[in-house]
């Protein structure tokens, strides 16, 4: 399918914009916060192959990793990154970091199996990588301090979302009245099928969970993960005016999105990137 114009990515508060070679996808929500700096990469601009064509981020995805060292080096000077970001080993849990001065260098030589990172340093940029899974960038303005997510099912049924707002609080007195937040490019409800035994795990980990599937063909259902999560901001008292929710989905825009569901083997990784300034 052909990637989407600037002008029609703009109609829905998010936009596309090219620096050199490389691509990215901000929300004009979190370009108007003060001292943050963010980004969605697509997976166009890089030197990698097929299956991994071109922006693979990710070292577990098979790719070579000359050529996933050299994709990491474009998107992150594209994204004016002063250094590589904290990237968490992701395993589809709940697990939130609190990243902080006094954990920085360890942190980073050994990062923790986790899928959400918080912190209130400044010049340390955070991500998280997706190829279907929800990417989420949430900011407190007024402290300032920050949170990215990875949220595949598993962890949405978890609450991961949720809990690193809950650890933005708790960690630094964060207000979500002065919290805003984005949704990025994901997977859709409309092409995320899944067995009764994932319908089962919504509806049992969350009081909305038989609101976020919705029956299909050769009973199966469809699961939407944004919209899950995005309940879990509003759970958290995130207002609701301050969350934005990209409307792309990664399965269908096969032209600007990785898509591990619609591969059905091995695919790249984009990045969900966020800095404090």
């Amino acid at each position: 399918m052909a990637e989407l114009s600037v002008s029609e990515a703009g109609t829905a508060g998010f936009t596309v914009e090219k620096t050199g070679e490389v691509p990215l996808v901000s929300t004009v929500l979190l370009a108007g916060v003060p001292l943050l700096g963010h980004a969605f990469t697509l997976r166009s601009g890089g030197v990698s192959g097929p299956p991994y064509d071109t922006l693979n981020l990710g070292f577990a995805a098979g790719d070579r990793e000359k050529d996933v060292a050299a994709n990491r080096e474009r998107a992150w000077k594209a994204a004016k990154l002063p250094r590589p970001p904290f990237i968490p080993r992701q395993v589809h849990g709940n697990e939130v970091v609190v990243l902080d001065g006094g954990n920085l260098d360890a942190l980073c030589a050994a990062a923790p199996e986790a899928d959400a990172v918080v912190t209130k340093l400044r010049g340390v940029p955070l991500a998280v990588l997706t190829a279907d899974c929800v990417p989420v960038i949430i900011v407190d303005r007024r402290t300032p301090a920050l949170g990215v997510v990875h949220a595949g099912w598993r962890g949405t049924v978890l609450n991961v979302t949720w809990k690193a707002a809950l650890a933005m609080m708790e960690a630094f007195g964060s207000d979500p009245a002065d919290m805003s937040a984005a949704i990025g490019p994901c997977i859709s409800g409309d092409c995320y099928e899944v067995g009764v035994e994932i319908r089962e795990a919504f509806v049992k980990g969350l009081p909305y969970g038989a609101d976020v599937v919705r029956p299909c063909r050769g009973g199966k259902w469809l699961a939407d993960l944004r919209e899950a999560n995005r309940r879990q901001l509003l759970d958290a008292r995130v207002p609701v005016g301050a969350v934005s929710v990209c409307p792309w989905c990664t399965h269908c825009e096969n032209g600007m999105f990785f898509s591990a569901r619609r591969a059905g083997g091995p695919t790249g990784r984009m990045a969900a990137v966020a800095m404090l300034g």
